[in-house]
């Protein structure tokens, strides 16, 4: 026992970067808020919601240009997200994006009648996943914000749940995206038998090293395009947009 503890306390937990990840870790942490800031004072004036919003966008924002002159390791949390200015750049678009439908939607909302506090948090969950997919470096970390984007579209999609074609955009979207996503694990498990490791840059020189089996390596690729144009509505994987399209507010 004395021997155990002893070991136990010459144990040093291991260093993690959030660095790289602290514009999402801000949008997040702003959905949060917003959302129980809604629970505990629910009204229907969302202009208090809306200023909050546009806070947590403008300190991401603020987090990715300190993050375009930050010195440090090229990738942090084992390899999973690049902290490269790639990633930076891209984020600064996406959160401009982001902006402006915070800004056009407030007016939107209030004319249609859906002005409800929920649709903040999940245009901040939505733009928190697309602006980690800018950042991933790992297949599992594409997948997971690739998954944290397209949860917050789902509902979206059906945010105007008093229309039936809302509900049923909603629906197919749900369907087709749950469906895509299992192709797209698919080929994750693919790529992993084919080189022992998802992460996209060992994956590369795995395969131009020829070092991975060329079969598994062609059916992962087949797999994960299939995931990714469900997802992008590329063809011939694009049947879910027009009525997802119409029945979106």
């Amino acid at each position: 026992m004395t021997f155990l503890l002893a070991q136990a306390q010459g144990l040093r937990p291991p260093e993690v970067d959030l660095g790289p990840v602290l514009p999402e870790l801000i949008l997040v942490g702003t959905a949060i808020a917003a959302m129980l800031f809604d629970a505990l004072r629910p009204s229907r004036d969302q202009r208090l919601l809306a200023t909050l919003s546009m806070a947590g966008i403008a300190a991401a924002a603020g987090a990715s240009v300190w993050l375009w002159s930050r010195e440090g390791p090229a990738s942090v949390l084992g390899g999973m997200v690049a902290a490269d200015r790639f990633a930076v750049f891209f984020r600064l678009v996406i959160l401009g994006v982001a902006a402006l439908a915070v800004l056009l939607s407030q007016h939107y909302l209030e004319r249609s009648g859906d002005a409800r506090g929920e649709y903040y948090p999940l245009l901040l969950f939505c733009t928190a996943g697309m602006t980690l997919i800018t950042a991933a470096a790992d297949l599992i970390m594409v997948f997971l914000a690739l998954e944290i984007l397209s949860l917050s579209l789902y509902l979206l999609t059906g945010f105007s749940f008093r229309r039936l074609a809302s509900a049923e955009a909603s629906m197919k979207y749900f369907l087709l995206g749950a469906f895509s996503s299992a192709f797209f694990l698919y080929g994750i498990a693919l790529a992993y038998g084919a080189t022992g490791t998802t992460n996209l840059s060992e994956i590369a020189g795995s395969l131009s090293g020829e070092l991975g089996s060329v079969a598994l390596a062609l059916g992962a690729a087949g797999l994960l395009a299939a995931g990714f144009g469900f997802k992008v509505a590329a063809a011939p994987f694009h049947m879910w947009t027009p009525d997802a399209y119409q029945g979106a507010p």
